[in-house]
């Protein structure tokens, strides 16, 4: 008899733990709609977790994959993750601030096999807090412009 307790008492321990962890997870198929620079977007897709990082300053006024003149004062990123042209919202869940950024070029590979998802300007990752850092974890969604796209 006193096994059968022990059993049941380590169950009714181990379900609370489980259900929080399942409440904890984002929740992919939402659509959810926000407002960024004045413009409002909508989540589209499951939410990638990973590592964002920030373009050196060696490639200011170079050309990116997509043939845009990169700037570190606008809101863009390379990622090879994601098609070229398309915006995310990057998320640094430490803090919940966020961007939407334009995927106008491609990461070294050995960025990607490190972790990284995003690499960000310098305007993008001070706004969400991972610029003194160098590299921040980060959650990373695909958004839609509503309206004009």
């Amino acid at each position: 008899m006193p096994s059968i307790l022990k059993y049941f008492f380590l169950l009714l321990i181990t379900i609370p733990c489980v259900v929080v962890q399942a409440q904890e997870q984002p929740v992919n198929d939402t659509l959810t709609s926000f407002v960024f620079q004045e413009v409002t977007y909508t989540t589209v897709g499951p939410i990638k977790k990973g590592t964002a990082s920030f373009y050196s300053l060696k490639f200011e006024g170079r050309k990116t994959a997509t043939g845009a003149i990169f700037k570190h004062a606008k809101y863009t990123a390379a990622s090879n993750h994601y098609p070229l042209g398309i915006y995310v919202r990057v998320v640094n869940p430490k803090n919940d601030q966020f961007v939407v950024v334009k995927i106008n070029d491609r990461m070294a590979k050995s960025m990607s096999k490190k972790g990284r998802i995003v690499d960000l300007t310098r305007l993008a990752a001070k706004e969400i807090g991972i610029f003194s850092h160098g590299i921040g974890k980060v959650l990373v969604q695909k958004v839609e412009k509503q309206g004009n796209k």
